[in-house]
């Protein structure tokens, strides 16, 4: 017989180290996304027949990223293995806010990367800045002034886009990396301009994936994995192409753009990002690009009317059909955590809307 292959734990341990790994990526969000679903899970059953079994597993691939865990735990490294040390500069506030209620509420299963080679300073301070962006601003900011005096941005490359804001998103390693900043636009970015921004930060960001209809198909569709965000860059490109030939102050254009815009707007965390957030910004300014082209053709004389779903899910659906993506976390059951199409009626032609709601079973 052939031997049996090594214990899942240790394969597990070997892709969440790996460097610069597709692989590894991938491994670290599907765990993350288990974790907060085992959480949600237990919070709302406690008394599951499950519950013990998974109380374990928690514990498990909590320590698995790093986390305190409980006696019995698996251990995060092999037995044996030397403790590698933490990351300098950003360590200690990167700590406290994976343990904040802010993260636990906003952005689950968010936790500083383990640390596992010359690469982590950097590794660090992109969780850090990109976890950030999920969170309410109130949440936000305390802990960007912290990073301005523990890692102020060091002189370096900066990848530089068209926005609508001049903004710093993620700054430069000390050594290689290029920063991701904003500029702003004289008339404000597009819908173009918006969505290589989200392009960009889903290279960095390993929890960040689109939810766009006709390319997911209710699995994982993470923009770190290139093939994913090729396939996502080419549905994008021919939504933004139809936009161009579509005539200005028309339904058509109107049409066009509610399309365009659910392709910015499905790019989205699990959950998605709350009120306030950068990411809930991004989204709110891609949709005001459809509803002031909705104003105008209106003003033109075309019956049209632009309607964005949101509120408790009761009454977001009666703008959604069946398509609604639902979760188990994020937000309180039963609301809507966010439009990823708007619902538009030109003439007698309606198109439903789409979003993400938080079940209520």
């Amino acid at each position: 017989m052939n031997p049996a292959g090594p214990p899942l734990r240790e394969v597990l341990e070997q892709l969440l180290a790996a460097e610069r790994s597709l692989c590894g990526t991938a491994t670290a969000a599907a765990v993350d996304a288990l974790r907060a679903t085992l959480r949600a899970a237990l919070d709302a059953a406690p008394d599951d027949p499950g519950a013990p079994a998974g109380a374990r597993l928690l514990a498990g691939l909590d320590a698995l990223r790093g986390a305190p865990a409980a006696d019995g735990a698996w251990p995060r490294l092999r037995p044996g293995s030397p403790e590698r040390p933490a990351a300098a500069g950003l360590a200690e506030p990167a700590a406290e806010l994976a343990k904040s209620a802010a993260v636990e509420d906003y952005a689950p299963g968010a936790v500083p990367p383990s640390a596992a080679g010359p690469d982590d300073e950097d590794r660090l301070r992109r969780w850090y800045h990109l976890t950030l962006l999920r969170l309410p601003e109130r949440h936000a900011a305390p802990f960007r002034r912290r990073a301005a005096q523990l890692d102020p941005p060091p002189p370096g490359r900066w990848h530089e886009l068209p926005g609508r804001y001049d903004e710093e998103l993620l700054p430069p390693a000390p050594e290689g990396r290029a920063g991701l900043r904003t500029r702003r636009t004289p008339g404000g970015a597009g819908l173009r301009e918006l969505s290589r921004i989200a392009l960009r930060i889903g290279e960095f960001d390993a929890s960040l994936c689109h939810l766009l209809e006709g390319l997911w198909t209710g699995g994982s569709a993470l923009l770190c994995d290139p093939d994913v965000r090729d396939a996502y860059a080419a549905e994008l490109d021919r939504r933004l192409d139809a936009v161009d030939r579509t005539a200005d102050a028309t339904p058509e254009r109107v049409r066009a753009l509610v399309r365009a815009a659910e392709a910015v707007c499905s790019v989205v965390h699990l959950p998605p990002a709350p009120p306030t957030s950068w990411w809930y910004r991004y989204a709110e300014d891609a949709t005001g690009i459809v509803l002031d082209a909705a104003r105008t053709a209106h003003a033109a004389g075309h019956d049209v009317e632009v309607f964005l779903p949101a509120g408790p899910y009761r009454e977001a659906r009666r703008h959604t059909q069946t398509d609604d993506v639902r979760l188990t976390a994020g937000g309180r059951p039963g609301d809507t955590l966010a439009c990823l199409r708007l619902w538009l009626r030109a003439g007698d032609q309606v198109f439903p809307g789409r979003v993400v709601y938080r079940g209520t079973e």
